[in-house]
């Protein structure tokens, strides 16, 4: 075990910063404790407050919901926005398929239910993720604007994503799903290693997408209108419940279109999600479901920087053709069966499909010339994804008792087949130069010398074998263990670029086996210490879209110990933990100059989540996360990169969000959001600025069934949001807007 507590200790959480870092530093802090001051000053006198509403509830999908218990709890409501807390009562589907409450899961574990992304007006996945602990965006249009960094590692080959539980397999280096937060209903965040749940490439996080579900409620409905500065304007409904005794139903359709917020940044987006329950009888139930989304993204590939900034003139201009495209269609059918066999047993089975169409058309490179003062653009592409996905994930949850003590576990196998085709225009020449200030965009094929023709096809079969337990050993101890095995068999062919004949077979065998042990204690029933280790595996390279048949998968390791405690139920909830992470088997050179895998990553970091009611009307939400993360051993094309901090890695995320009631029909929210710096190169020679983002919302509810809302995303107008790099150009962040939102339900 290459990992010990002392690590931990040994944390340099806040390096020293000299010179102009210092100064940039300084300044993103005062922005940030300016805005956290503002934000915080709208907390009225508690002469104001008045007695909240108290509901009880039945936890959501916790524990004791799977194990047929009453769970006893009492959730404070202010009257107008509920606050739910952490959610330690819910289950978290990301981290564990028994059922466990956040509280006994020995794991970082967070939710994110659909009242706050409705309210903070995170209409994508990517907007209301990097509100979670230690999230932070490295978004392109080249990734599906998806990717995310967690504990010291980054993007897609780090950090999985599902959708209703389902793995999304990453073509190319992109997922570009799902297109909308209207058809999702929370989303769950597992961090640190997941591959025992989730496979390989799962080290830094697991992020899942839960669509809303079909019930046999009665049916209720709602629509929602909004409207905003850049042309946004908005048009969302959804129904659900019952029709008659034994089915169900739930459908939602969102149509979003916005003139964007650079030059030409037009986006256009429909996603539409149905689901159909059929319970047969009380033990079996049957639920077809189909999500449909077509996206026409904003061609916004960044802009240039000149002298190592970006002039506040040309903050605005989009570099890219006047006919530039970013186009996904995806279509997710999936059927899900839940048998109680008996008291004791249940048989859960997911069969999905998966069908992808994607289109870049663009050019993606721009360079300021310092000699002649405009812009050089080049990699003139083209490039389609036609990508398909079958599979099934079934298991069997078992409730026992081993020597007297209570005991689940969860026996279960999945399989993926996955085909995967590639066309493009490589090697991607043609070259154009435009001003600086006032592009001309022209089109598209006027730069382009190569043709678009069929580049290479794969075929993926992936299947794995898990097993997931927990025993209650008292009353205060429970132990949870699990393993899984997976294989991945794969198979690439090239095709000549001339006449589009197979040019070369590529061909890789993967087989790794991950673990967990954890052990929770429970001195109360409002408190959870816990310890766990965890391994993972993880892909140097993408696991459908490989190329070098040598390389083996990267190993990991994570030694993580936490607390998580509610010292007044509904009013005060937190979470904190210590991780620290190795990665090894990473591509490095040795010092004959020869690549092998014998490079080393390392992470250490801090976490914490926090729910406060500081007053009756008043709820406070805030996340911290700081991270100690660097290459152990990295050497690339000579140069020595030992010691640095790995790129698109911030040192310190935050969240702060205040919500305060301030009539029984009327609520003000604000809140910020901190990124620290992140490295350009893996020389750490330069960067890209911190940046502090401060949204704030008024509600008004009119009636039982009409609400009315403002928001105002990103007041600071800080120039220094950018969301990551894009070549030598950076993709900058949306500036100031405003939209109105009205609801209607029924």
């Amino acid at each position: 075990m290459k990992l010990i507590p002392e690590a931990i200790n040994a944390m340099k959480l806040i390096p020293e910063a000299g010179g102009a870092r210092k100064t940039n530093r300084r300044r993103a802090r005062e922005s940030w404790w300016m805005a956290v001051a503002v934000s915080l000053a709208l907390l009225p006198v508690k002469g104001m407050a008045q007695a909240p509403e108290a509901v009880s509830t039945d936890g959501g999908d916790t524990a004791a919901a799977h194990q047929g218990e009453v769970l006893d709890e009492v959730i404070v409501r202010a009257r107008l926005l509920r606050l739910h807390g952490l959610g330690l009562s819910e289950g978290n589907g990301a981290a564990s398929r028994l059922g466990q409450s956040m509280a006994d899961i020995p794991a970082s574990v967070e939710l994110i239910d659909n009242d706050a992304i409705a309210v903070k007006g995170d209409f994508s996945g990517l907007a209301a993720v990097t509100r979670a602990t230690g999230i932070a965006a490295s978004a392109s249009p080249g990734n599906g604007g998806t990717a995310v960094s967690s504990r010291g590692f980054n993007g897609h080959g780090s950090v999985v994503h599902l959708y209703d539980g389902t793995r999304l397999y990453v073509g190319a280096g992109t997922v570009s799903f799902p297109a909308d937060t209207w058809t999702v209903s929370r989303i769950e965040v597992l961090r640190g290693p997941g591959s025992v749940i989730n496979g390989v490439g799962a080290i830094g996080a697991t992020i899942n997408y839960v669509p809303r579900k079909p019930s046999l409620d009665p049916i209720t409905s709602e629509a929602s209108l909004t409207v905003g500065e850049n042309g946004l304007t908005r048009l969302a409904i959804g129904s659900g419940g019952g029709i008659g005794e034994h089915v169900g139903f739930r459908f939602d359709a969102v149509n979003h279109q916005s003139d964007g917020y650079v030059d030409r940044g037009d986006e256009d987006r429909t996603a539409v999600s149905g689901s159909l329950l059929w319970q047969a009888s009380e033990r079996l139930a049957a639920t077809l479901s189909v999500d449909y989304a077509n996206t026409d993204a904003s061609p916004y590939w960044g802009t240039p920087l000149v002298d190592g900034e970006i002039p506040g003139a040309i903050r605005s201009n989009n570099y890219n053709v006047s006919d530039g495209l970013i186009e996904y269609e995806d279509i997710w059918p999936r059927l899900h069966l839940d048998w109680q066999i008996n008291e004791l047993m249940q048989l859960r089975s997911d069969t999905f499909y998966m069908s992808v169409d994607r289109h870049w058309r663009n050019v993606e490179s721009y360079d300021y010339n310092a000699d002649t003062g405009l812009v050089d653009r080049s990699f003139y592409l083209e490039i389609l994804h036609d990508q398909t996905q079958v599979g099934n994930r079934s298991d069997l949850l078992m409730d026992f008792n081993l020597g007297g003590m209570p005991a689940q576990l969860s026996v279960g196998a999945e399989f993926n087949q996955i085909d995967f085709e590639h066309t493009n225009n490589s090697p991607y020449g043609g070259q154009t130069t435009v001003d600086l200030r006032q592009p001309v965009p022209g089109f598209w094929a006027d730069g382009v010398v190569d043709e678009t023709t069929r580049d290479y096809e794969t075929d993926t079969f992936q299947h794995a074998f898990f097993v997931d337990g927990l025993v209650d050993l008292n009353d205060q101890w429970t132990l949870v263990a699990g393993l899984r095995s997976d294989h991945i068999d794969y198979e690439r062919q090239d095709f000549a670029r001339s006449n589009g004949q197979p040019a070369g077979l590529t061909e890789i065998d993967h087989s790794d086996i991950s673990w967990r042990l954890g052990v929770v204690y429970k001195p109360a029933g409002n408190t959870s210490l816990y310890a766990q280790f965890s391994t993972a595996v993880d892909g140097l390279q993408s696991l459908i879209t490989a190329t070098n048949p040598t390389l083996e998968l990267a190993e990991g390791e994570q030694v993580e110990v936490g607390v998580k405690q509610s010292l007044a139920p509904g009013k005060l909830e937190y979470t904190l933990a210590l991780y620290a992470i190795d990665r090894s088997n990473l591509l490095s050179q040795d010092p004959g100059g020869i690549q092998r895998q014998i490079g080393e990553q390392r992470s250490r970091g801090i976490e914490l989540d926090v729910f406060w009611l500081p007053l009756e009307r008043v709820g406070v939400d805030f996340n911290l996360a700081l991270i100690d993360a660097e290459y152990v051993e990295f050497v690339s094309r000579g140069d020595d990169f030992s010691g640095n901090t790995p790129r698109r890695v911030p040192e310190t995320t935050a969240n702060l969000w205040v919500t305060w009631d301030v009539r029984e029909n009327l609520s003000f929210s604000s809140g910020v959001r901190y990124v620290g710096e992140r490295y350009l190169d893996n020389a750490n020679q330069s960067e890209m600025p911190d940046y502090t983002v401060w949204d704030a919302v008024l509600q008004w509810r009119v009636s039982d069934s009409l609400g009315l809302g403002l928001r105002g995303k990103n007041l600071s107008d800080t120039d220094d949001y950018v969301l990551a790099p894009y070549g030598n150009q950076l993709i900058l962040g949306e500036d100031r807007a405003f939209d109105v939102n009205v609801n209607y339900s029924f």
